[in-house]
């Protein structure tokens, strides 16, 4: 198949928008949002990055790679780094090799504008190996641990019952339903819980809100003491920017309202698994904070299923996450964070960012925050 490779610019938005449909969402509108908060206002690469595949003047494919921003050791030292996501082909082009002809101009363009390494850090099984077979280096498995109500247990157990048998079949995705509040009322006994102002709630209380305190939250971030590993900056600038995304909603709930002692960022997606809220970020002052802030989630929350990640999380919250019953699902799909070197001299050589290696998880320091 011929194809030829272009940068995006501006010309190319409504036809970026329209292929977008199979990735991001099925409303062109929203992914014109997203496609500019993601690209063009990202604060640390300020021109977007995006990489076409036309077959003839269809637009076949297309991969993206956003700004990020790391610091590593203590003192940090701060890295822009690509972080390559939005890999979709359209349906009819699809098999035919296309992502290996993309990505293999995308970092060459990369590694001419002088970028050290690209990273991914929720890879998919196809897209993972994919890349492994161009020359990736897989840093590790993130563990996605899930605690589940015996609601949305029973749920998806009579769902999979009814789905194999002729005459319950059309009805079966309905018996999700059984599970619990969903979609957009995902948050409502959450919101119910903090909306009204409690005047008996001391200045330690949990508290709710829908809009993030950046500033707090950055000032805590700042304050704490870190080990040096491999994590994404979480500044004023991070905060803003992240929260912004179209494609998501959040709840913040805090301890502390004189002074900020730990927080809990929730996020649920409008468009897949309607009863799951996130843990992207999970940050307090000590660990009975940390403990206070997730149980309050839990009790509050009573979300069909929670979910967080737990590569690079320390003992103590990995101890605290068991403790609550938090497990791996046995159908789930493992997501890879992989590195590469932009240059194709380098890529057997160690891969280093001040003096840590790139391709060991015990290197990083990672929440779900920082991906997509």
């Amino acid at each position: 198949m011929s194809s030829r490779i272009v940068p995006y610019s501006a010309e190319h938005k409504p036809l970026v928008v329209e292929l977008a449909r199979h990735l991001w969402s099925p409303d062109p509108r929203l992914n014109e949002r997203y496609l500019d908060w993601k690209f063009h206002q990202n604060p640390y690469i300020r021109e977007p990055l995006i990489y076409l595949a036309f077959v003839g003047d269809k637009l076949a494919g297309m991969r993206g790679a956003f700004g990020s921003l790391w610091e590593v050791g203590n003192p940090a030292e701060f890295f822009a780094l690509p972080y390559a996501d939005d890999l979709v082909i359209d349906p009819a082009f699809r098999r035919q090799g296309l992502h290996r002809v993309i990505m293999t101009f995308a970092l060459r363009d990369l590694a001419g504008r002088g970028y050290p390494y690209v990273v991914s850090l929720s890879a998919g099984r196809v897209t993972a190996g994919a890349s492994m077979n161009m020359r990736w280096r897989n840093a590790g498995k993130v563990r996605a641990l899930y605690r589940r109500t015996l609601r949305k247990t029973a749920a998806d157990f009579l769902t999979d019952r009814a789905r194999p048998l002729p005459l319950l079949w059309r009805w079966a995705d309905n018996l999700s339903a059984l599970s619990g509040r969903s979609g957009d009322h995902l948050f409502d006994r959450l919101d119910a819980r903090f909306s009204a102002p409690d005047q008996s709630r001391d200045a330690g209380s949990p508290f709710v809100q829908r809009t993030p305190l950046i500033r707090e939250m950055s000032q805590l971030v700042a304050r704490l003491p870190r080990d040096g590993r491999i994590r994404h900056v979480r500044d004023e600038t991070f905060f803003a920017w992240r929260f912004g995304n179209p494609l998501y909603d959040y709840r913040f709930l805090y301890i502390g309202r004189e002074r900020l002692r730990g927080y809990v960022v929730l996020q649920r997606s409008p468009f897949f698994i309607g009863e799951r809220a996130s843990i992207v970020d999970w940050e307090a002052e000590s660990d009975l904070i940390r403990a206070e802030l997730l149980a309050a989630v839990i009790e509050y929350g009573r979300f069909p299923e929670l979910c967080i990640w737990q590569l690079g999380a320390s003992s103590a919250a990995a101890q605290l996450v068991d403790r609550l019953g938090f497990k791996p699902l046995r159908r789930h799909y493992e997501k890879s964070v992989l590195v590469r070197s932009a240059s194709d001299d380098k890529l057997d050589a160690p891969w280093m960012l001040d003096g840590r290696p790139l391709d060991n998880a015990d290197q990083w320091d990672l929440r779900m925050i920082y991906s997509m």
